[in-house]
């Protein structure tokens, strides 16, 4: 059997309800050269028992008893990747069977993409599938516009080489971990997407989870456009998340 290919990193926090079935998704991959690493961020439920559950060598359950946070853990499944690419998971979300495999052809064959991410199908907390987001393919596309619309790649549907992995390690920005990444290595780096939906990615329409989100968003846009003196993006910025904020308290109002 060929040596794997690509480390999954599967960070996990009392993921007891939703971790089977992630990790299934993985199993069922039409590509076989993987490995994946679950890293348990000191679960209180039976998250663990049940990460033990699978017999399967291609997976390994790092667990310390600690709760440090998604950041460390992410930085900590970099380290200790050791295969040529890398795939990101969450512990609530999906795979479709041809999801690795459609990725690691089309970074064996566009070598100047260091990051390539998928569409995705929306679905509800209950299963239920409610939508279908498709991003733009193109590193212009994806990261143009990021005080309007954030960066165009699905966190969990990111799979790309180890070795941009490690060049940009996660910092700690509360929510938005991911898009600080990408728009802090967007200038050195090439992103696309796969207009294919390969990944169900579960939705919680949450007002203050939401409210959260922005709020961390802005807070990254502030500090990378202070930084820059892009005085006009940064009051675009500002200005977007108001809006949107207003638009989400209408939301929660009407229903």
């Amino acid at each position: 059997m060929c040596p794997a290919q690509v480390t999954v990193i599967l960070p996990v926090f009392n993921g007891e309800t939703t971790l089977a079935r992630a990790v299934k998704s993985i199993q069922q991959q039409t590509y076989p050269h993987w490995k994946l690493l679950l890293l348990d961020d000191g679960s209180t439920d039976s998250t663990l028992k049940i990460a033990h559950s699978f017999q399967d060598c291609r997976i390994t359950i790092i667990s310390d008893g600690l709760h440090k946070g998604i950041v460390e853990r992410l930085n900590q499944g970099v380290k200790l990747a050791d295969t040529p690419y890398i795939a990101r998971m969450d512990a609530d979300d999906f795979s479709l069977p041809e999801r690795l495999e459609q990725q690691i052809i089309f970074l064996e064959n566009t070598p100047q993409v260091d990051l390539v991410g998928t569409a995705i199908h929306l679905v509800s907390p209950t299963g239920e599938v409610i939508g279908k987001r498709i991003f733009s393919t193109s590193h212009s596309g994806i990261v143009s516009k990021p005080w309007l619309k954030t960066i165009s790649i699905a966190h969990p549907t990111w799979c790309g080489r180890t070795a941009w992995f490690k060049k940009w390690p996660y910092q700690d920005f509360s929510r938005n971990e991911d898009q600080e990444l990408l728009l802090r290595a967007a200038s050195s780096s090439t992103y696309s997407n796969l207009s294919t939906p390969l990944l169900e990615y579960t939705f919680k329409n949450n007002f203050y989870q939401n409210f959260q989100t922005r709020f961390s968003w802005l807070i990254v846009l502030v500090k990378y456009y202070l930084k820059r003196w892009h005085f006009i993006k940064l009051f675009l910025g500002i200005s977007v998340f108001f809006v949107k904020i207003f638009l989400d308290f209408l939301r929660k109002l009407l229903h």
